[in-house]
Parts: C-alpha cells; sequence; structure tokens
C-alpha cells in the first residue's frame, strides 16, 4: 500500500471540508443575527417612526 497516496488524500479532502464548513459557519453566524439580534434593535427605529409619524398626524 501506497502511504504517500494517503497522505495526499488527506490534504485534500481537509481543503474540502474547509471550502464547505467556513462558509456554512459563517452564514449560521450572519442568519442569527438578521433573525434573532437585528429585531430587537429594529423595533426601537420601528417605535420612533410611529412616534414621528403620530405628531405628524395631531
Amino acid at each position: 500500500m501506497d502511504l504517500t497516496a494517503a497522505v495526499v488524500w488527506h490534504w485534500w479532502i481537509a481543503l474540502a471540508l474547509v471550502l464547505g464548513v467556513v462558509p456554512a459557519v459563517i452564514a449560521t453566524i450572519v442568519g442569527y443575527f438578521m433573525k434573532v439580534v437585528a429585531p430587537r434593535y429594529n423595533a426601537r427605529h420601528q417605535r420612533e417612526a410611529r412616534s414621528r409619524n403620530a405628531g405628524e398626524l395631531e
């Protein structure tokens, strides 16, 4: 059995895994911030906009 081929395949498999896992982790983090964190801070801006619009209606 030729062990040099095993070493070469080891590195190619690692490269393929990294190229697949890194974007998945980044997408998970971005998705978390968009779905969980952003609505918390967006509510403040919506309240301010509603209060400005209510002042214009009076």
